[in-house]
């Protein structure tokens, strides 16, 4: 299922046409990101965990997963994303864990600073999700030691890259490899899969275990998490971490508006959050007005 409804695309077009979206914001990407509501999808996001979380970083041990499917009981209520090539192969996938009896995996892996043990009270989190089982193909990461992510930083919604001049010459790479750069459109298009989905799931606070390259990535992009307990193996060396999406919202709208704003887009508008809805009205009257 593609992202944006017919609805939701006449929403991007009339922002479009009205010149309140950037240019950057709205060039095509490289991969198309959706949730995955079918099982032969379903069955590719399992052998690409697989892949990353047995055979590549031995998270996992193969033996347990004889059908190499990487699949385990928290699947059952979660929204799966998936990003896809243009040949239509997987090359990245996540998970958004809802609540449910069986609670989050966080939880049965973590321990929690003394402040934040309310937090295992399953009656408070019925507005939370866990984002969890982020895995990127191998094909799409430069080096062995990049870790799970590969991470390479995309001038488009980059402040700081944006603010340096461009290279004289474009490098010359070999075919194939420049598309292999663009890791962080893979991490923030199933970002803004699971925001759109929290969104319509009425999520108001995200969970997540995660390491620090891509705790600083994200932090580069303005989503910020706060600490909830200390550092441990859980999947390598991970710290477990709280958001609240409203303060996502609201600092990314403030500091990186046109990511913001691509975020919105493929958004029904009962979902938007105000102040997407401010913003998009500030740059209707800036369009009027500048003519």
């Amino acid at each position: 299922m593609a992202m944006a409804t017919a609805r939701t695309r006449d929403v991007a077009t009339v922002m479009q046409n009205k010149g309140l979206m950037p240019t950057e914001a709205l060039k095509d990407w490289h991969f198309d990101f959706s949730v995955i509501n079918d099982d032969e999808r379903l069955n590719e996001s399992f052998k690409l965990r697989y892949e990353v979380y047995c055979n590549e970083r031995q998270f996992l041990r193969c033996e347990d997963y004889p059908t190499k499917l990487e699949i385990d009981p928290f699947d059952a209520h979660s929204i799966h994303v998936g990003g896809h090539n243009q040949d239509g192969v997987m090359i990245g996938t996540v998970r958004l864990v809802l609540a449910s009896p069986i609670g989050f995996p966080l939880f049965e892996h973590c321990e929690l600073f003394p402040e934040y043990d309310y937090l295992r009270d399953k009656t408070r989190l019925l507005t939370c999700a866990e984002i969890s089982r982020l895995a990127i193909s191998k094909m799409y990461r430069r080096r062995q030691n990049d870790g799970l992510y590969g991470l390479e930083y995309r001038r488009d919604f980059d402040p700081e890259l944006a603010e340096r001049p461009a290279p004289a010459a474009p490098v010359q790479m070999p075919e194939g490899a420049q598309e292999r750069r663009n890791k962080p459109e893979i991490i923030l298009g199933l970002y803004k899969g699971m925001y759109q989905q929290s969104k319509r799931q009425g999520i108001t606070h995200w969970f997540v275990a995660m390491e620090k390259t891509l705790l600083r990535l994200l932090h580069r992009f303005n989503f910020d998490f706060t600490p909830i307990g200390p550092e441990l193996d859980y999947y390598g060396p991970v710290v477990p971490y709280i958001a609240v999406v409203a303060d996502i919202e609201e600092v990314v709208c403030r500091k990186n508006p046109d990511l913001f704003l691509e975020f919105m887009v493929g958004l029904e508008p009962e979902f938007l959050p105000q102040c997407a809805k401010d913003l998009i009205k500030s740059r209707e009257i800036a369009n009027a007005n500048n003519h």
